[in-house]
């Protein structure tokens, strides 16, 4: 009882000092905030398209914010630019302006502050750089759209000029820059969901990384399945348990990486394999099928081999 006590005090302890640096972390950047603006994402959808689906599209909802509210606002350009990841390819595409959105196109939000939607589609993006048609864009290749926003006494701020804390931040998230994967979606969301048996192949340790069973595969996104609730290292009692996702990429089938936690001083961490199996982003057949990964590429301090090994999966 004590030792429970004892952690539910300290629990509530680091809890209260991070709510306060939280606070203190805000405080700081909007009491200099006059020196500078943002454009925080209230919502994003869409930074995966479909790369058979031309209607595939990027919905943005956006918030500007400034030393007056938004006062200072007088427009926000978008570009965009293609990179072509695509091996033998070079249809690479330099930044183009797709939009503008002056400020009497924004109006005030939840908050008072000017927001305004920016969405665009695929067939949008492809016709602005340069014509570009299915097979110059593939699965695997990308679109980025960048911001630049623009006050009224002239100065311009995009990402380049953004701290991490207004960047990245959980409060701001102000990146100014958007970076879309063109992807291949799963023609149903049904699609390697359901009841499982699954079996894991033997890891660094010579015994199994996870514990074998019946799982009820769940949907995650278009792309992205998980295992849930995945005993670690069964031999040895078992840790965890830990969520496991594996995505359809394209014609692979890719392992998400666990870093296990668990470890001789140090963390035990799995990773996507360095060849994948492949399925038939056509015509899939969920009613078997198997997922590589690479067991133990960091060995935690314990004397372990990076290891390729199996997740097989046989739909009950």
């Amino acid at each position: 009882m004590y030792k429970n006590k004892f952690l539910i005090a300290l629990v509530a302890a680091v809890l209260f000092a991070s709510c306060k640096t939280d606070d203190k972390l805000v405080d700081e950047i909007l009491a200099t905030v006059e020196r500078g603006a943002i454009v925080r994402t209230i919502s994003s959808e869409g930074l995966s398209m479909n790369v058979v689906d031309e209607s595939s599209a990027l919905t943005l909802l956006l918030e500007a914010q400034d030393e007056q509210d938004g006062g200072l606002l007088r427009e926000v350009r978008f570009y965009a630019s293609f990179i072509d990841n695509t091996a033998g390819n070079d249809n690479s595409q330099a930044e183009v302006l797709l939009r503008t959105a002056p400020a009497s196109e924004w109006a005030p939000g939840d908050f008072g502050l000017p927001r305004t939607t920016f969405s665009t589609t695929l067939a949008e993006l492809a016709s602005v750089l340069g014509g570009l048609e299915f097979g110059d864009y593939n699965c695997g290749d990308e679109f980025n759209i960048r911001l630049e926003l623009e006050l009224t006494d002239g100065r311009v701020w995009t990402n380049t000029d953004l701290a991490g804390t207004v960047a990245g931040g959980s409060f701001f998230a102000s990146p100014l820059n958007y970076r879309i994967t063109l992807a291949i979606f799963l023609p149903s969301d049904d699609l390697y969901t359901g009841d499982y048996d699954v079996d894991f192949g033997p890891g660094g340790f010579g015994v199994d990384d996870y514990a074998d069973g019946t799982y009820t595969i769940g949907f995650v996104d278009a792309v992205t399945r998980v295992i849930p609730s995945v005993s670690q290292f069964p031999a040895f009692g078992g840790f965890g348990p830990v969520d496991l996702n594996f995505s359809f990429v394209c014609d692979e089938i890719v392992f998400g990486g666990d870093d296990t936690g668990v470890g001789c001083g140090g963390s035990i961490v799995h990773t996507a394999a360095e060849v994948n199996t492949t399925f038939d982003p056509v015509a899939p057949d969920d009613s078997s099928f198997i997922v590589n990964y690479l067991s133990s590429v960091d060995d935690g301090g314990c004397g372990l081999n990076a290891t390729p090994e199996t997740i097989t999966f046989t739909k009950i």
